[in-house]
């Protein structure tokens, strides 16, 4: 099969993944599109200085696979069935994801790493409260059944075959290249979502670059899977997407610092609900207890 045909029979591939419901069950893409769409990919890192050995290592490492069914998660996600598929309201929403039980899983976790929240706090005077809402949607704050049960590898590589997110898969498995480089962490030490999140804050590897930070600023310990790093790099997110103490009482400025987050209009409400019942709690008064005796 020459190349031209290759690509017009992937291109079908990819409109009918693109139409196909949640409830029809995605046909086999043949082994030799897949095989193309391995060596296409491998080109296109490599022309984003990706060397074509640490690609070929990573195919070839004991913890790789392929992920056929990887379409069928990004249509199960509560983002899809709320903000796109408008098939549920903000109240299913916010049950689905536990919001309740998160602002209570909330208090103690603030509590028990205040220290560095308070550090993170000061640095720009984003609230504590926030920083601590998102990583509560994200990873549940950071519950070890949310590390991840994909690897980011696999995942991004099944997304360029099975999906039509070709563009960010290339671009994320650069990003993942590069942040592993920096980090000295292998490839495999970065299990992630099915969309290829990483750590307790969830960041994609672009993100890991971009706004991933060391809560002491050391440059050569950096680490997703640490609390605190986290704590500083969600803090560190939302003040780059222009939240500060100085709006930080303006609603539409949290709301699109949020958003910059994840582009949810539902996920944005949760975190910022989450965030006043938290507010709510650490800003009330101690009671008096002399007072009340």
């Amino acid at each position: 099969m020459n190349l031209k045909y290759s690509l017009i029979l992937v291109f079908i591939i990819f409109i009918f993944l693109g139409c196909t419901p949640e409830n029809i069950q995605i046909k086999k893409i043949p082994d030799s599109v897949v095989q193309f769409k391995i060596k296409e990919l491998k080109q296109h890192l490599i022309m984003n200085g990706v060397p074509g050995e640490w690609f070929d290592e990573q195919m070839q490492h004991e913890t790789f696979q392929i992920h056929s069914n990887i379409a069928q998660y990004f249509h199960k996600s509560a983002e899809k069935h709320t903000d796109h598929d408008k098939k549920h309201d903000i109240a299913w929403y916010f049950a689905r994801m536990g919001v309740d039980a998160k602002i209570e899983k909330g208090k103690p976790f603030i509590k028990d790493h205040i220290d560095i929240f308070n550090r993170a706090e000061a640095k720009h005077g984003i609230h504590k409260e926030l920083i601590a809402a998102i990583i509560g949607v994200e990873t549940n704050f950071a519950d070890h059944h949310q590390r991840g049960k994909f690897y980011a590898f696999n995942s991004l590589v099944s997304q360029y075959i099975f999906t039509n997110r070709t563009i960010f898969a290339v671009r994320e498995i650069t990003a993942l290249y590069k942040f592993s480089r920096m980090t000295g962490y292998t490839p495999q030490y970065f299990t992630s979502s099915y969309a290829g999140a990483i750590g307790w804050g969830q960041f994609i590897p672009s993100s890991l670059l971009a706004f991933f930070i060391d809560s002491n600023g050391l440059d050569d310990d950096i680490d997703p899977f640490s609390i605190e790093d986290t704590i500083f790099s969600v803090e560190n997110y939302l003040y780059k997407n222009k939240l500060s103490g100085e709006n930080i009482g303006d609603h539409d400025s949290k709301y699109k610092a949020v958003f910059a987050y994840n582009h949810s209009n539902f996920y944005v409400q949760a975190v910022l609900f989450i965030y006043d019942r938290l507010r709510d709690y650490f800003s009330a008064p101690e009671p008096d207890i002399q007072a009340a005796n």
